[in-house]
């Protein structure tokens, strides 16, 4: 039986975020057709301690695999359990972005301009289409505020069917640029940002 939790990312230790860095590396290796040095890069395989800090404080990726000016705060697991094994993780966190730190600091203050930022949501292959990533998504939600703005960046030529399923929970496109996420050496994917009006929009549209 799936068991669910959410929790702060401190609250997981190094080994457990071991694992679910195995994990994450699993299921896109499944998903994506690329060769696994790329998804190793991706999944950040090779360096374990970033992997790790850069989810207990997404800040230390700014200016990096992060856009510049950007501020997250509030970061949450949802992670499903099946007996001692991790099946899924959803990571989410507040975001809001800004030329300066006042700017920012103000827009963190107002949940309007406060966004809940969708990082990744995984499941373990053979646990997939069993509705798990949507309760870890639901769970996610839940831990923000009803009226916050979403948002998630998704790579659609990588992971075909991922627009349909966002623009259903009423996602749209906001932009998008081109990104060296599986290394400086690999061919460069375009990344798209989409954006929801707020989370109990997102909510009232998830089935299952």
């Amino acid at each position: 039986m799936t068991s669910f939790d959410l929790v702060h990312p401190k609250e997981l230790s190094a080994d457990e975020w071991r694992q679910l860095q195995a994990l994450s590396r699993e299921s896109f290796g499944e998903q994506l057709d690329r060769p696994q040095e790329e998804i190793d890069v991706l999944t950040s395989w090779h360096d374990a301690a970033r992997y790790r800090e850069s989810r207990i404080d997404p800040n230390s990726e700014v200016g990096k695999r992060f856009n510049a000016n950007q501020s997250f705060s509030r970061p949450r697991v949802a992670i499903a359990t099946d007996g001692p094994d991790f099946v899924g993780f959803a990571y989410s966190a507040d975001n809001v972005s800004g030329s300066n730190k006042l700017k920012r600091f103000m827009k963190m203050r107002n949940a309007h301009s406060r966004y809940l930022w969708f990082r990744e949501v995984v499941v373990r292959p053979d646990h997939q289409r069993s509705g798990i990533a949507t309760h870890l998504g639901r769970m996610s939600l839940y831990g923000g505020q009803p009226w916050q703005p979403v948002t998630a960046y998704i790579w659609p030529d990588e992971i075909r069917f991922m627009p349909d399923t966002l623009r259903k929970l009423t996602f749209k496109g906001t932009g998008e640029q081109e990104v060296n996420v599986f290394g400086e050496d690999a061919q460069p994917v375009r990344q798209v940002r989409m954006e929801a009006p707020s989370a109990y929009g997102v909510l009232i549209h998830m089935k299952g």
